[in-house]
């Protein structure tokens, strides 16, 4: 009956933790996570990691993506397509090449240093979009293009985690002539989900409402299922499958009750997971590379947005909002470093110090755009 009591703590230390960064207008995930390390064996050691709380936050992941796909606009991505691609792709190409090579400064392999710049290319818009609601300037063209450029973020980001993941396994690294045909699967895969995308637009299925949120999280678990066959990861189908479903008339109802059936186990144990998995001794061992990784996780997400959005006239303060609106890494970024930890892809050793990380770009982001935005609303 331990994994009852375990459970319980988990779940109690998130809600105290999220509600106390809530009142204090910082992310409530961001509390949740360091409820871990709290809990775990880094400081209070009342819950260790064991197979059944990952295989929970595993869950938990794969719902987190099936809701970022049901929550992303492909009618804001067309609106403002050509800016945000831009700003995206900039945002990826920066952080990409400068966290590989701050990683190669402390002697890390091509393929782990090479990892560590995905995480770092995944954009976390959730906490930017916070503050540009309550600031009621989420639809400007600045807040569009950040929306814009979030989704396509993402999509990207998740496409290149799918690339490096097939060449970093054992089979691609041993020269496996098997990888041939596994990448074709994968391109069959990526086709399968289009011609489902332009079915479901084409055919608007019917349902019992009740019915919609159970149709939905099945196909989310059987294109995650379908996506770790084919060697890319779980969350890419479940990500695709949320789009998927975003497209039909059930999407606010199956949204909806997706966040109340997530929020209510499953994700709070993901990011309460990625906590209890931290070691504090490692952060101290790698502060230099702390130190510079956040360095360079802030300035390359910025630079790269910010010359993005000036390619298309944007005013400097406006862009400067863009670039900064950009920097927080937040769930996708730790999603990809749980990964990377699975996949034995980065050393338990750096882990941890990549988490606190990614902690100190999402906690950067609100504090640093409020005061933008601000300016902007003055002028």
């Amino acid at each position: 009956m331990d994994y009852i009591l375990s459970i319980s703590v988990i779940l109690l230390a998130a809600l105290i933790t999220g509600k106390i960064f809530s009142k204090i207008n910082l992310p409530p995930v961001v509390g949740q996570l360091i409820s871990g390390v709290i809990i775990g064996p880094a400081i209070l050691n009342l819950v260790k990691p064991t197979n059944l709380i990952s295989s929970l936050a595993e869950l938990g992941v794969i719902l987190l993506m099936f809701i970022a796909g049901l929550e992303s606009d492909l009618k804001l991505l067309k609106q403002y397509f050509k800016p945000s691609i831009v700003v995206a792709i900039m945002g990826i190409i920066f952080p990409v090449l400068g966290i590989f090579c701050t990683s190669k400064l402390f002697a890390l392999s091509n393929i782990e240093s090479l990892f560590i710049g995905v995480i770092f290319a995944a954009t976390s818009v959730s906490i930017s979009v916070a503050v540009l609601k309550s600031m009621n300037a989420l639809n400007t063209k600045s807040g569009v293009t950040i929306l814009g450029a979030a989704v396509a973020d993402d999509i990207l980001s998740i496409l290149l985690l799918s690339v490096v993941i097939t060449f970093t396994s054992g089979s691609a690294a041993q020269g496996n002539p098997n990888i041939i045909l596994l990448i074709l699967m994968q391109i069959g895969f990526f086709i399968f989900v289009w011609i489902l995308l332009i079915l479901v637009n084409k055919f608007k299925i019917k349902l019992n409402p009740t019915l919609a949120p159970i149709v939905g999280l099945i196909v989310c678990l059987l294109l995650s299922a379908l996506a770790e066959h084919v060697k890319i990861s779980a969350i890419t189908g479940a990500f695709f499958a949320g789009i998927l479903i975003g497209q039909t008339n059930y999407k606010e109802s199956v949204n909806h009750q997706m966040n109340q059936f997530g929020n209510l186990l499953f994700i709070p144990i993901f990011f309460v997971n990625v906590g209890l998995n931290m070691n504090i001794s490692g952060i101290v061992e790698n502060a230099p590379l702390f130190i510079l990784l956040s360095i360079a996780a802030v300035i390359t997400k910025f630079l790269g947005a910010y010359l993005g959005s000036r390619f298309f006239k944007f005013t400097r303060l406006s862009a400067t909002e863009i670039g900064v609106g950009m920097i927080s890494r937040g769930e996708v970024g730790l999603i990809i470093a749980e990964l990377g930890l699975k996949n034995n892809i980065i050393s338990d050793n750096y882990y941890s110090t990549i988490i606190a990380s990614i902690i100190l770009t999402t906690i950067l982001a609100p504090l640093l755009l409020k005061p933008i935005v601000m300016k902007i609303k003055q002028i």
